[in-house]
Order: structure tokens, then sequence, then C-alpha cells
């Protein structure tokens, strides 16, 4: 690749066609590898973001299947519902919660019309 002193000043009048071609060819690859390793520093930086909230949400996983498997009367295997992805375990842990509340509160919700 041209050194910062070898790359041509478009205000010379006197420049020939294969040192303009040379020049753009240059400026290309630099262009494009600077490109490259952009996408590839924010592709890392994805990658390690999604990771982060796997695990996030293989620890929150971990703290629903016991409450699912106590209040499931044996619906589910503990093998089963790790294979549940974290929204599925979340579902399920939301649906026991609810039909799990007292009568006091079920009549609240019906009474004040709450979800």
């Amino acid at each position: 690749m041209a050194e910062e002193k070898d790359i041509l000043s478009l205000d010379d009048d006197d420049i020939d066609l294969v040192s303009l071609t040379i020049h753009l060819e240059e400026d290309t690859k630099r262009k494009k590898n600077h490109t490259a390793a952009i996408i590839d520093e924010w592709g890392e930086l994805l990658l390690e973001e999604i990771e982060r909230k796997r695990k996030t949400e293989e620890l929150k996983s971990k703290k629903l299947i016991p409450y699912i498997l106590r209040r499931s009367d044996g619906k589910y295997t503990k093998e089963e519902l790790t294979t549940y992805s974290f929204k599925d375990l979340q579902d399920i842990y939301n649906q026991l919660k609810k039909e799990n509340q007292s009568s006091i509160v079920k009549f609240f919700h019906f009474l004040f019309n709450i979800e």
C-alpha cells in the first residue's frame, strides 16, 4: 500500500491514468479494510451482548424451575423444564402463580377487573 507521501493530489494537471488507477485501487482497499474492521468489531460486541443475555436468562430459568416443580403437581419433570426456553418457563410460572392465588386476591381481581 502507498504511504501518505505517495498519495496523489487531485490538483495536479499531469496525473496519468495508471497512477490514478493505482491510487483509487489502494484507496478502495484501505476503505474496505477499515469498513471490515468496524463490522468485525461491532459483530464481536453484539455476540458478547447476546451471550450475556443468554446467561442472564439461564440464571433466571434456574430460579423458576423449582417453583414450577413444587406447584405443578408432577405435571412437569426437571429434565423437561430444562429443555424449555426462558419465555416458555416464564409463561408456565405466570400461569401457575395465577392459579395458586388466594381467594381474596381472586375476588379483588374480579371486583376491580384486574388481569
